[in-house]
């Protein structure tokens, strides 16, 4: 059994109270052998480290944000029965001729009603409405009083057919770097010099996983999340070859 010690030893001072908030729903799972759930969401530093350590044949450990590549994830110990998550997908239809809501529109407008930025998972933006999951238990809280966002009216529906979920949308690309460091690759991401791209790290600008970057020399694997605040966010893919000058091709997708 995972230790209450040992989990204030590898988080850091930000994260340390949702890990323990996490570690007494694991616990409570373990030591009454019944399915728990966690009551909010959770970025992948957290979550994925929970699967990786705890995660075995005789204990499950899932994370589930609905959305294919979903950040955002509820925790799950023990739920060998596959009891659904309890989330909900909310719709939010953006009414007005006249306005073009945005992401932070969206998540303004939710949060406005007082609700927590963990009870909610990842937004996803199209053709004027937003796609969001929420804790089942503050679905209807959110139908009852969100009519507004801004000036702007709103329509909101509960979503009951995935099929009609949208998919995360990237701009895909390409670049080249002579290492795998990531002073390296974020200077290519962002177009930024070496030392610029140090100077940033160095500030806490630059987060891998969702944990501020410490070290300019680690070498960065597929799958990492990188965001560089003021620039964007970034999800590492496959290594594609080499250039001829002996730099590796990086895949690339940057949330859009």
């Amino acid at each position: 059994m995972l230790s209450k010690e040992k989990l204030l030893n590898i988080f850091t001072d930000e994260d340390i109270i949702d890990a323990t908030k996490i570690f007494e729903k694991y616990k409570l799972a373990y030591e009454k052998d019944i399915p728990v759930f966690s009551n909010a969401f959770y970025p992948p530093n957290i979550w994925s480290y929970f699967e990786k350590i705890l995660n075995s044949n005789n204990f499950l450990v899932e994370s589930n944000g609905l959305f294919p590549e979903a950040e955002r994830r509820m925790i799950s110990f023990n739920n060998n029965y596959k009891i659904e998550f309890p989330i909900d997908i909310i719709k939010i239809m953006n009414k007005s001729n006249f306005s073009n809501l945005k992401h932070k529109d969206f998540l303004g407008g939710i949060l406005s009603l007082g609700i927590e930025r963990n009870k909610i998972g990842d937004i996803v933006v199209k053709e004027n409405a937003a796609y969001l999951p929420v804790i089942n238990e503050i679905s209807n809280y959110i139908l009852s009083n969100l009519s507004y966002i801004g000036k702007s009216p709103v329509e909101v529906t509960l979503v009951t057919d995935m099929e009609d979920m949208p998919e995360v949308e990237f701009e895909e690309f390409v670049i080249n770097v002579a290492s795998l460091r990531i002073d390296s690759i974020v200077a290519k991401l962002c177009n930024f010099s070496r030392s610029k791209a140090i100077e940033i790290i160095d500030s806490g600008k630059v987060l891998i996983d969702y944990v501020k970057a410490k070290d300019k020399s680690q070498e960065i694997i597929k799958g990492t999340r990188i965001t560089v605040r003021g620039s964007g966010k970034f999800l590492v893919g496959d290594i594609i070859g080499e250039t001829r000058s002996g730099k590796q091709k990086v895949r690339i997708k940057k949330y859009i």
